[in-house]
């Protein structure tokens, strides 16, 4: 990960802290999902967490909703994180209608000793 220490990420003191916010027009609902994978140095995946929340239904409530997860004790090796999200409307409408995600994610806390 770039700006942060292999002595840090090696160090079992961190947690990888990923988060999305996520919401569908009022006229057109929307299907949204998250994978997030650590990943080593020769981008193999070390451990991953996926999230499917239920379909935001037309002509519902417009709030944003969060996914988030917290990585921890994930071992040593971790280089990158890989974030992929995916959205679409329901109606399959051309053009941009899918699934609306703003302030995405991905901190590094250190826990304390």
């Amino acid at each position: 990960m770039e700006g942060v220490w292999q002595e840090l990420l090696d160090s079992a003191q961190i947690e990888i802290c990923v988060a999305d916010w996520w919401g569908a027009r009022e006229n057109c609902g929307c299907i949204y999902r998250l994978r997030v994978r650590l990943l080593d140095m020769y981008e193999n995946e070390v451990v991953k967490f996926s999230a499917s929340p239920n379909p935001v239904l037309q002509w519902t409530e417009r709030s944003c909703r969060q996914v988030s997860h917290v990585f921890t004790n994930f071992g040593k090796g971790i280089r990158y994180v890989s974030f992929e999200q995916y959205g679409r409307d329901m109606r399959s409408w051309v053009g941009h209608y899918g699934a609306l995600v703003t302030h995405s994610s991905v901190r590094i806390r250190i826990r304390p000793s």
